[in-house]
């Protein structure tokens, strides 16, 4: 092999018609101003494809361009490096590949195969061996070396038994199997929406959340959680060798027969990793408003709010309280077939048909904000964001209502009220918000009391003294107690609904949030004007016998009641 690159490859191209007179100075003087190969400068100007270069390289070096299927499968790559006296990374910072053919010689290809480094270095550890080099494709080249990269991090992570290859032998032997599926099938059998799996010193414990609550299902010797953990990340995409960082994957699947969604989150702990599964049917129930339990007056609120031309609607509550259900019920309620409704989420977890669901893609640079400008183009009447989480995201909203739009979104606040308080700490003018912003509906998700085993309650004094305020005619006289029993696993519930806050804005309450009025003072307003708080709201419901005191008190703090 004899360096000719400089005096021969341009003027090669030059009269096999792949490049112009013109196309050689300027890779001349790109290659005098930053150094590196001729043929490097070529593909940086555009002036030719790195296919015809090669082709022009092999002839010039009468060197063999490998195709893909040529060259040893990563796996058989590493083992056989991983061996030679050369210290792996040093093939990686150089971008090295070798490997050995049939007749006991060696094969080399290399990102700058003329580099006089690297073949001096491998003239010095294989003196005794003749060595051919040969040129491939970038694509080709760097394909190989991310699974060499990724080879080589996970061989240095388990250099003992554990390696990524038994894992996931252990993964598929068939009592794992059955155990992981078996698991996954008794949660959907018992309703709950997420699966964690939480190891300790001497074992781990699987735990389903059914109703919001957390119940232990089993314990298991810490032995198996290895083997349980790698079945979980193989069949939800996870690298099962990478136990130091948290990963998030998902999977779909049929369960108790419906299909399910998974989604997968790990996260490393003192003794291993929590890992969490989230159940999510993709199958439901048709969504409407009147399913989810809102009382005549707040149904009929939400439902004008939902078919209003313009202006913002906010739904607040914490993590798992159903606002985006509550959102997309509101859709679905309002979708007349003439309105373009376009939703960005992260993620999509509840697919409404007749809705352009847009999923963002933070990781790669596809937030909230830049998903909405390019939406705004797409002339749509409806927007739902799936949440407002900053203020580049807020400004959209707020400007895209201004100019017509009827924007849904959520918020993370304790009550519907708070909402003005966010917006503004967010850093939106106050005018900004009282302006666009039509109402704010806050919720929570209370557990139903079992029907089969509740008995009779008697409300206290100050129970009783804040229903006298409540409208009478949506009262009644039915309150119960849980109890437990064989059909509800003897928590004494089964099923949750929603305790709803309704906050419309009145002319009155755009005056206080301009003028800065304190959140104690915009609550006061608002409860002169006739809102009911989450908890009497919940207490409406408990006197209808839907669900108990103390599962209100449960759910809500003190400064929600």
């Amino acid at each position: 092999m004899v360096d000719h690159e400089n005096d021969l490859i341009g003027q090669r191209l030059l009269r096999s018609g792949n490049i112009t007179e013109d196309d050689l100075a300027r890779a001349l003087q790109l290659q005098e101003s930053m150094g590196g190969r001729l043929g490097s400068a070529l593909i940086k100007l555009g002036s030719i494809s790195e296919d015809h270069l090669l082709v022009g390289l092999a002839e010039q070096l009468d060197l063999p361009v490998l195709l893909e299927h040529e060259i040893p499968d990563s796996t058989e790559l590493f083992q056989f490096m991983s061996e030679q006296k050369e210290n792996f990374d040093w093939f990686l910072a150089q971008e090295v590949i070798i490997w050995e053919n049939g007749n006991g010689t060696l094969v080399c290809i290399a990102r700058d195969i003329l580099d006089p480094g690297v073949t001096e270095t491998l003239r010095q550890f294989h003196p005794g061996s003749s060595i051919d080099y040969a040129l491939t494709t970038t694509y080709h080249l760097e394909k190989i070396l991310a699974d060499l990269n990724r080879e080589h991090s996970v061989d240095s992570l388990f250099h003992d038994n554990e390696d990524a290859r038994q894992l996931k032998e252990l993964a598929e032997e068939a009592p794992v199997v059955e155990f992981v599926n078996n698991m996954m099938a008794q949660a959907v059998d018992a309703d709950a929406s997420d699966i964690h799996l939480e190891p300790e010193e001497h074992d781990f414990r699987i735990r389903f959340r059914i109703d919001g609550v957390l119940q232990h299902r089993m314990t298991q010797p810490s032995e198996r959680f290895a083997a349980v953990a790698s079945r979980v990340k193989l069949v939800s995409g996870l690298d099962i060798a990478e136990r130091r960082l948290p990963q998030d994957g998902r999977m779909t699947t049929r369960m108790g027969g419906q299909e399910m969604d998974v989604r997968v989150s790990t996260v490393p702990c003192v003794h291993g990793e929590s890992i969490v599964m989230r159940l999510l049917p993709k199958e439901r129930e048709e969504l409407s408003l009147s399913k989810l339990g809102m009382e005549p007056d707040h149904l009929s609120l939400m439902r004008e709010w939902a078919l209003s031309s313009g202006g913002i609607v906010l739904v607040t509550g914490p993590t798992g309280s159903g606002k985006s259900t509550t959102l997309h019920a509101a859709l679905s309620d309002s979708n007349d077939g003439i309105r373009k409704i376009i939703t960005v989420e992260d993620p999509v977890e509840v697919r409404v048909p007749g809705l352009t669901q847009i999923q963002a893609h933070a990781e790669i640079g596809y937030t909230f904000a830049r998903a909405l400008r390019a939406i705004l183009r797409q002339d749509p009447d409806v927007i739902m964001i799936g949440e407002i989480r900053d203020l580049e995201t807020a400004e959209i909203a707020v400007q895209s209502a201004l100019s017509g739009h009827l924007v849904l979104s959520t918020l993370h606040t304790n009550d519907a009220v708070s909402a003005f308080t966010r917006l503004i700490d967010m850093g939106v003018e106050p005018f900004l918000v009282a302006a666009p912003v039509k109402g704010v509906q806050a919720q929570r998700l209370v557990r139903c009391v079992c029907t089969h085993c509740a008995t009779e309650d008697q409300p206290s004094k100050d129970i009783l003294d804040q229903l006298a305020k409540l409208p009478q005619e949506l009262l009644g006289t039915s309150f119960r107690k849980a109890a437990g029993c064989d059909r509800c696993g003897m928590t004494g519930y089964a099923g949750r609904m929603g305790v709803y806050q309704l906050v419309e804005v009145t002319t009155e309450l755009q005056d206080q949030i301009v003028k800065g009025a304190t959140l104690n003072e915009m609550r006061q307003q608002v409860e002169d004007g006739g809102a009911r708080t989450l908890l009497q709201d919940g207490l409406i419901k408990a006197s209808n016998g839907l669900t108990t005191i103390d599962e209100l008190y449960r759910v809500m703090s003190v400064g929600e009641t």
